[in-house]
């Protein structure tokens, strides 16, 4: 069984963590991947100019809208624990964290356009920050980074 970024969205995160653990057959695996925020909560961890301190203030932001909808930004790092907790043996955990990508600037220009209203709304940002920013994206000359992806899997039986 497999679950990624699934989690630490979820209310009630431990009972169906149990749920899932519950349902695997002796000797199955579970895969549980969520983010931890927390860990490091830096777009820009070299924040060295106007561009990087925005895109900070935006994912601090964007960190605020998380913890008001009950995610926890610090689940990853607990994934171990609670997968020991849940009866799985063998467990084990690693950590994925890129530091600059393609990839880490399209994730970021497409969750700040999903999330722009409430931004704004909750007053975060401004609409013309937030197109800044999304143009500070498009130069292609920022190092962004996500949050780390913590992996952690266990069997059971």
């Amino acid at each position: 069984m497999h679950a990624r970024l699934v989690l630490v969205h979820v209310p009630e995160r431990e009972r169906a963590l149990r749920s899932m653990v519950k349902a695997l057959r002796p000797g199955g695996r579970l895969l549980v991947e969520d983010a931890d925020p927390a860990l490091q909560p830096l777009l820009c961890p070299d924040e060295y100019g106007p561009e990087q301190q925005l895109a900070n203030r935006l994912r601090q932001g964007f960190r605020q809208l998380l913890a008001r909808r009950g995610a926890d930004l610090s689940y990853g790092r607990q994934l171990p624990r609670l997968l020991r907790q849940a009866g799985l043996s063998r467990v084990e955990a690693d950590a994925h964290f890129p530091v600059t990508s393609p990839a880490c600037a399209a994730l970021e220009a497409a969750t700040v356009r999903q999330v722009r209203d409430q931004l704004v709304t909750a007053g975060l940002a401004t609409d013309e920050e937030i197109d800044r920013h999304l143009a500070n994206i498009a130069t292609g000359a920022m190092d962004l980074a996500t949050a780390p992806m913590i992996s952690a899997w266990g069997r059971k039986g």
